[in-house]
């Protein structure tokens, strides 16, 4: 499963996105007007899905080293 190794680059990027969202929605209930309520609120739903992701992707990424193939123990002794 050689493939699973480079998750381990990009799985941090969707708790990356999931903070940037949260921060500016919480910038915008804070400080915006009545008006940009909704939108903060459609951004923390937007938090919360990359988050989740970010979770599976984590999970998924842990479990690829749980299944790598193990060698058996007659491979390791040399040839006669």
């Amino acid at each position: 499963m050689a493939a699973a190794r480079p998750l381990r680059f990009w799985s941090p990027l969707p708790f990356v996105a999931s903070a940037i969202a949260f921060v500016i929605a919480a910038h915008l209930l804070l400080e915006g007007d009545r008006r940009d309520r909704p939108s903060a609120l459609n951004l923390i739903g937007s938090g919360l899905i990359c988050f989740s992701i970010g979770c599976v992707c984590r999970t998924s990424w842990g479990i690829s080293f749980a299944h790598d193939p193990v060698p058996a123990p007659a491979a390791l002794e040399p040839r006669q």
